[in-house]
């Protein structure tokens, strides 16, 4: 061999995840070596993904959720605000990010206690939470043991009865 890995049998993390934002053709590189600080690389990322995902959606800033059977709206300030601190600590959050729509339309809980009512200062109550709901999505890869991790999809429930994506995160070690 030339001294190329074959992913396709090798399972060890490459450099680079190379993905696009699901339902279009821009592709992104993202960096996974823990040993580096990647936030801002990978916060552009996030960016153009948000950007990306709200502009496909065409003014319906929302996706439903199968478990809850509700829309989940996606908002710039909120979505975007918190998503990209969380979301740049890990590779696995910011690919997470570029699937978006599947993983708010298929997470679900991963036990009975995904609400909460204990609303923070900050950016909770600014936003006018009344509820958080905590609900996990599964990635599983046959090909590339990698890729099979679990995220935390964070829902807030507003006041009128909106439901917002707040937060998305890496969960290290999940509970299936």
């Amino acid at each position: 061999m030339d001294g190329k890995k074959n992913f396709e049998t090798d399972n060890s993390l490459p450099e680079f995840i190379e993905t696009n934002v699901i339902g279009t053709k821009t592709s992104f590189k993202i960096p996974t070596n823990p040993e580096k600080e990647y936030r801002s690389e990978r916060r552009n990322i996030i960016k153009s993904a948000y950007k990306s995902t709200l502009s496909r959606l065409n003014g319906k800033n929302f996706i439903k959720n199968d478990f809850l059977n509700e829309n989940v709206y996606i908002i710039w300030k909120e979505s975007f605000q918190k998503a990209s601190n969380n979301a740049t600590r890990y590779w696995q959050t910011t690919f997470a990010v570029l699937k978006l729509p599947n993983v708010i339309k298929h997470a679900k809980p991963f036990d009975e206690n995904y609400r909460c009512f204990d609303i923070k200062d900050g950016n909770q109550k600014r936003n006018r939470y009344v509820e958080l709901i905590k609900l996990r999505y599964a990635f599983n890869s046959k090909k590339c043991t990698y890729l099979n991790f679990t995220v935390e999809l964070v829902i807030g429930k507003k006041k009128d009865g909106r439901n917002v994506q707040y937060s998305l995160e890496y969960i290290k070690k999940a509970c299936s």
